[in-house]
């Protein structure tokens, strides 16, 4: 059941009715349930994993809360990890383990198996891992006590509008909403609304959009023969692509949270408009980076033990945060190409030059500085996006080399792409970030007037737009 289907509104409906018009506690009962429904409907088999996680996540909490030495809370927190993490790497990484160990034994003439061929990762496991994981560590660290229910545990982790591809929510940021329901003001439906129809129009629209031009490019077969502009060009679209999927996708969840009367934390603010990798982190995925952040890099000492381990931990975040988002040696690379931006730009101290937030223009000089930044960061992250995307090492590797290269050797031929009518599906990716832009650093606001008249446009454009079969959201697939 996917956001964009119109069976999904109507379970929507009868989500929305369960939570807001039955007594508190069926109505805890009538969306948890609602929940399940919703991801048992891709596969009804893996409930048990969901269900078996939180049960034995719970369960720790309560004992660690109860232990009385830190000896006897830490052996509750490896348990808990070694659960956790032990399911993740089996359900999501054994594929690769497993075709790794045929490629080093047969080389090019080993065949995948029947078995690894159709093995299917559960839906939303990284995102509802990392949920439980935040969870319990909050608990052992104390921040947070023990939650009183397991039904509000329960639905706290599998809440159907960011279930299978996030925000990733910390307890501190759902289960105190769980207590009672908020009148919907008119204001808070009109953003709920506004958030919707714009996270479809993203997906529906820009991302299927795209979806075909950058097919047609990262075949391996057309990647070896690109052209440089063909390379740039697909890359740029897939950059618009996964960002209008991504962002779509969370923009929705966070407009249906809205409309029931929950608020879920922004996931992206504009990361194309970044003058630096640690600005990209803090505007794209917002919910991962902080997670990153908070359970992983300052964990294994942060900036706090000299500047080689810094870098060190920056490098190690991102290629785990690289193989967070699947089973492939190319999301590791993707992973070691932002470690070791970051950790150049924190060597050479530009990593708090023009930080999030309004950002006072003192002239031309000012603003051509800042945006020779935001393009030299937009080159680097779209270079990264080449091996998210590719299917193999060979074919990203031959798209750099266009990339890169053919400009100064005079390679890979005309380009395709130029005159390609998809290429319009890029233009709302820049309107939204130059108009971000404009609010950050000129102070231009945000109105509700604004937002009613690109809601009209949006429903236009979904109206008018021939989406052809269209494609499931990517990240549902990490």
């Amino acid at each position: 059941m996917r956001f964009d289907s119109v069976t999904f509104f109507v379970f929507f409906a009868v989500a929305w009715a369960v939570w807001r018009l039955l007594p508190l506690r069926w109505a805890k009962s009538g969306t948890l349930l609602a929940s399940l429904v919703f991801y048992g409907w891709w596969r009804w088999e893996y409930l048990l994993l969901i269900v078996a996680s939180c049960s034995t996540d719970y369960w720790i909490s309560l004992r660690m809360a109860a232990a009385e030495t830190q000896a006897s809370r830490r052996r509750w927190l490896v348990a808990t990890l070694t659960s956790n993490l032990g399911l993740l790497a089996f359900f999501k990484y054994t594929p690769l383990f497993a075709s790794s160990w045929g490629w080093l034994q047969q080389g090019a003439a080993w065949e995948a198996p029947d078995w690894l061929r159709t093995w299917v990762v559960p839906v939303g496991i990284s995102f509802y891992t990392f949920q439980t994981l935040s969870y319990v560590i909050d608990v052992y660290r104390g921040d947070i006590k023990p939650c009183r229910t397991f039904l509000d545990f329960f639905l706290f982790v599998s809440f159907f509008p960011q279930l299978v591809a996030g925000p990733i929510l910390r307890a501190t940021e759902l289960i105190p909403q769980l207590e009672g329901r908020i009148s919907l003001s008119w204001p808070r439906v009109q953003m709920g609304l506004y958030r919707v129809v714009q996270g479809l129009f993203l997906k529906v629209v820009v991302a299927d959009g795209l979806a075909t031009t950058v097919e047609r490019v990262y075949k391996p077969a057309a990647a070896a023969t690109a052209s440089a502009s063909d390379a740039w060009l697909a890359t740029i679209c897939f950059g618009g692509q996964i960002y209008a999927d991504f962002a779509g996708y969370s923009g929705i969840a966070i407009g249906l949270a809205l409309l029931m009367g929950f608020n879920f934390p922004e996931n992206f603010r504009s990361p194309y408009i970044a003058a630096s990798l640690s600005e990209f982190w803090k505007r794209w995925h917002i919910s991962l980076s902080q997670w990153l952040r908070d359970y992983l890099y300052i964990p294994l000492g942060g900036n706090r033990l000299g500047k080689a381990r810094t870098y060190a931990n920056l490098s190690i975040t991102m290629l785990l945060g690289g193989l967070w988002h699947g089973a492939s040696w190319n999301y590791l690379v993707w992973g070691a190409i932002h470690g070791a931006g970051l950790a150049v730009e924190k060597a050479l101290g530009l990593e708090g030059r023009n930080k999030v937030g309004r950002w006072p223009l003192a002239g031309a000089t000012d603003l051509a500085l800042r945006l020779v930044r935001i393009a030299a960061v937009y080159a680097i992250v779209h270079t990264a996006w080449v091996y998210f995307r590719a299917a193999d090492f060979g074919t990203a590797n031959a798209l750099v080399a266009h990339m890169w290269l053919d400009p100064w050797r005079g390679g890979g031929g005309e380009g395709f792409l130029l005159d390609s009518p998809q290429l319009l599906f890029l233009l709302p990716v820049l309107l939204l970030h130059c108009g971000q832009a404009a609010h950050e650093w000129l102070g231009v606001k945000k109105t509700m007037q604004v937002r009613v008249a690109l809601c009209v446009a949006y429903i236009v454009l979904l109206c008018l737009v021939d989406r052809g079969e269209g494609s499931p959201f990517l990240y549902f697939q990490f």
